[in-house]
């Protein structure tokens, strides 16, 4: 923190700071406001804490504030080496949750078992529907976490009577149509998610707190897969077109 507002009482010139902006994240300098911002523990370093926020607040927020996950429950998380998805892993298995996880290639099963996952279905090679069908025995998931956009008819399918699909961003890209009368047959519900506006919330930034508390604690882990600095940024922006790396890719001014 390099300077503060003159009503600014939270927050000191020195402090070290995580932060949201839905702006500017190339910049070498942010102004945003206070309650956006987190203090970063000790021992946490500051490339976790730059990705922590975005990445396990919004799992949090996708699995217990909308998905309403619960012990003993089965949850489906698509694209679970992304950042959103690693986070999504750890939190649900550490709340007593079955967590089938997919991802591409079979390199990433090893990493994902080790954070939480009980199954792993690597869509590259195996149909993801007749996957997870196997896993439970035909009866579906409990609850759907899919960040992808372009999967939500293979979500859907996998969605047991009464289940939650949260979907959360879009990126699979273009544009989907989904049909609505099997889940109303079905009596699910399907919630979007945009965290954008939520960051400010009191209940959103304490968990983001809290998880800040975990890493230090060594309960959970971010995982970060390469740090570029910004001069370098073409060579980050064709990393993570090309590479498919397995969680955050962290840009250092």
């Amino acid at each position: 923190m390099v300077a503060v507002g003159s009503n600014v009482r939270s927050r000191t010139v020195g402090d070290r700071v995580a932060a949201f902006s839905m702006q500017g994240s190339h910049a070498e300098l942010w102004a945003v406001p206070a309650e956006r911002t987190w203090l970063i523990p000790a021992g946490v370093g500051a490339a976790e804490a730059a990705v922590l926020p975005i990445s396990f607040g919004t799992a949090h927020h996708c699995l217990f504030t909308r998905g309403m996950l619960r012990h003993g429950e089965t949850v489906l998380i698509q694209a679970a080496a992304g950042g959103v998805g690693l986070a999504a892993v750890q939190l649900a298995s550490q709340a007593g949750a079955t967590v089938i996880a997919v991802a591409s290639g079979t390199q990433r099963r090893s990493r994902l078992l080790e954070l939480g996952a009980d199954h792993v279905v690597d869509r590259t090679a195996n149909d993801v529907v007749d996957s997870v069908r196997r896993f439970t025995r035909g009866a579906g998931v409990d609850l759907v976490i899919d960040p992808v956009g372009t999967t939500l008819p293979a979500s859907l399918s996998v969605l047991a009577a009464e289940g939650r699909l949260v979907f959360v961003g879009n990126a699979g890209g273009g544009s989907l149509t989904v049909d609505l009368w099997p889940p109303m047959q079905s009596n699910q519900t399907l919630m979007g998610v945009f965290m954008g506006p939520l960051f400010a919330r009191p209940g959103v930034r304490s968990s983001v707190d809290d998880m800040l508390q975990a890493v230090a604690a060594g309960r959970i882990r971010v995982v970060i897969d390469r740090i570029f600095p910004l001069p370098t940024l073409p060579r980050l922006t064709n990393f993570a077109e090309t590479a498919k790396p397995l969680g955050r890719i962290v840009m250092k001014p």
